[in-house]
C-alpha cells in the first residue's frame, strides 16, 4: 500500500513546515556576520564618545550612557531593521551581509523570513519612529534641551511595548517559531531581546522622575509668581 512521502524540508528553521521555498544558505559564516555587526556597533559607540567629548554641557554618567545607548539603537533600528522592512519578502534568498545576519537571527524567530504581517509592521514602525526618536533623544542630551526626557520616554515606551508584543505573541503560540536549542532560545531570543526590555524600563523610570520634578518646579514657580 502506497504511503505519502513527507515533504522535504530545505531550511533549518522552525516550524519545520515554514514556507521558505526561496531560502538560500548564507555565504558568510556566523563569526564573519557577528564581527561585521560588532564592528558597526563599535563605530556607533566611538561616534557617541566623540559627541560626548564635544558637548558644551556637563554630562552625568547617566547622560553619557543614554547617548551611547540611543545612538546604537538608532543605528540598529534605522539601518538593520529598516533593511528588513524593505526586503522582508526576499530576505531568505538574498546574498548580503545584512540578509545573512537576519537569517542567523531567524533561528530564534522564523517570522523574519516568512513576511509575518505583525513582524513586518512592527519593524517598520520601529525603524521609522523608534530610530527617529532615539536620535532626538541624543540631540536632547547633548544640547541640554527639555525635549530630552520626552523623547527618551517615547523611545523607551515604544521599544518596551513593541518587544513585549513581539515576545508575547511567540510565547502565546508555544514558541513555535523558535529553534528549541538553548543556544538559539536563550542566547538569541531571550538574551538579545532582554536588552530592549530591561534598559527601556530603567530609562522610562528616569524620564518620568525628571518630567515629574520639572513639572513640580514649574507648578511651584507659578504659585509663587501668582502670590506675588
Amino acid at each position: 500500500m502506497a504511503t505519502e512521502q513527507e515533504p522535504i524540508v530545505l531550511h533549518p528553521y522552525y516550524p519545520r513546515d515554514a514556507p521558505l521555498s526561496h531560502y538560500v544558505p548564507s555565504t558568510f559564516n556566523v563569526c564573519e556576520a557577528f564581527v561585521t555587526l560588532g564592528s558597526a556597533i563599535a563605530v556607533l559607540m566611538f561616534t557617541s564618545f566623540v559627541l560626548i567629548r564635544k558637548s558644551r554641557h556637563q554630562l552625568t554618567c547617566t547622560d553619557k550612557f543614554v547617548v551611547v545607548w540611543m545612538l546604537v539603537c538608532a543605528g540598529i533600528h534605522i539601518v538593520l531593521e529598516g533593511y528588513f522592512s524593505f526586503n522582508h519578502k526576499n530576505l531568505a534568498g538574498m546574498q548580503t551581509i545584512m540578509a545573512d545576519l537576519w537569517r542567523e537571527y531567524s533561528h530564534s524567530d522564523s517570522r523574519y523570513l516568512t513576511s509575518d504581517p505583525f513582524t513586518v509592521i512592527m519593524e517598520g514602525i520601529t525603524a521609522v519612529f523608534d530610530g527617529s526618536f532615539a536620535l532626538v533623544t541624543v540631540y536632547g542630551v547633548l544640547s541640554d534641551s527639555p525635549i530630552r526626557y520626552i523623547a527618551q520616554l517615547v523611545t523607551s515606551l515604544m521599544q518596551l511595548y513593541g518587544n513585549v508584543l513581539y515576545m508575547g505573541i511567540n510565547f502565546m503560540e508555544g514558541f513555535r517559531y523558535t529553534n528549541p536549542h538553548p543556544y538559539y532560545f536563550y542566547g538569541y531570543f531571550v538574551l538579545m531581546n532582554a536588552f530592549w526590555i530591561v534598559i527601556p524600563i530603567v530609562l522610562i523610570v528616569d524620564a518620568v522622575k525628571n518630567i515629574y520634578c520639572g513639572m513640580l518646579i514649574a507648578k511651584r514657580a507659578a504659585i509663587v509668581k501668582k502670590a506675588n
